[in-house]
């Protein structure tokens, strides 16, 4: 996993990464977790992300609202690379939800009057 993790954080550090290159990676990638790890959530993330920049040539979900798809793509893979991590769980959980438009919960109780 590291191996190919590191394929792509080394593609994406390019200044014109190669975009079917990327793609390739994250399919490999995705079929590593199908084999080796029970995360069906980070195998559905993983499809996303690469089905994102087949339909759009860039990655188009933006968690991190100051940078641009190349970089919450980096950040992303980092979080899967460590994905065991409770605090990466919870990100990747947020990540998750924006990829498939669930809203946040609101932490905000509505008052009755």
């Amino acid at each position: 996993m590291k191996q190919i993790i590191d394929k792509i954080k080394a593609e994406l550090g390019k200044d014109a990464f190669n975009a079917e290159t990327v793609i390739e990676l994250l399919k490999e990638l995705r079929e590593y977790f199908k084999a080796n790890l029970k995360e069906p959530g980070l195998v559905r993330m993983i499809r996303l992300a690469y089905e994102d920049i087949e339909a759009n040539g860039n990655y188009t979900f933006l968690y991190l609202e100051e940078d641009g798809g190349k970089e919450n793509l980096e950040y992303l893979i980092d979080l899967i690379g460590d994905h065991s991590n409770k605090y990466n769980k919870e990100e990747l959980q947020e990540i998750r939800n924006l990829m498939e438009g669930i809203e946040p919960e609101s932490d905000e109780e509505e008052i009755e009057e």
